[in-house]
């Protein structure tokens, strides 16, 4: 009997040593899928908040620019313009690649037309200011299957213009 103990033991310890290997190959990928969809959400709501953080950006400096730049037609659209260099420089530094619809920066009379800004009628002061894009995000990795047309965001903020 003391003979046969350590013999079953070393069977045994034999058919064991593998196991781990065999399950690590089994459940890898099944670790690695539930670990790529919180970093993909993740970068999805990250470029959502430096997307909504660009258009606040952009709006709030449209709806302090000065009355009296506002009021004519060419500074107006210089200060539309400005607000449009300052979202694509900050989505610029998000991801170089990410496709970007032309940002367009409106002014609302009282009357309510929106119109590009600068297309005011000269001394009309805006009583909202708006910026309006789209983006369309890609997976790099290819892991998510976004479809032919990727995961698109469409921005729109508006903000009461209170000049200064």
């Amino acid at each position: 009997m003391k003979k046969s103990a350590p013999f079953l033991m070393r069977s045994q310890a034999k058919r064991q040593t593998g196991v781990a290997a065999v399950e690590l190959a089994i459940f890898m990928p099944i670790l690695l899928a539930f670990l790529m969809l919180p970093i993909f959400f993740a970068r999805v709501f990250w470029h959502y908040t430096i997307v909504q953080k660009a258009a606040q950006d952009a709006v709030r400096y449209l709806s302090t620019v000065p009355t009296a730049e506002m009021m004519g037609q060419t500074s107006a659209a210089a200060a539309g313009e400005l607000a449009k260099d300052i979202i694509q420089k900050q989505i610029a530094d998000i991801a170089p690649g990410l496709e970007m619809t032309t940002p367009y920066a409106y002014c609302t009379p009282p009357n309510g037309n929106s119109v590009v800004c600068g297309g005011l009628a000269a001394g009309t002061v805006p009583d909202s200011v708006r910026v309006s894009f789209m983006i369309t995000l890609y997976d790099p990795f290819g892991k998510v299957d976004l479809g032919w047309f990727g995961l698109q965001m469409n921005v729109d903020y508006t903000m009461h213009y209170v000049g200064t």
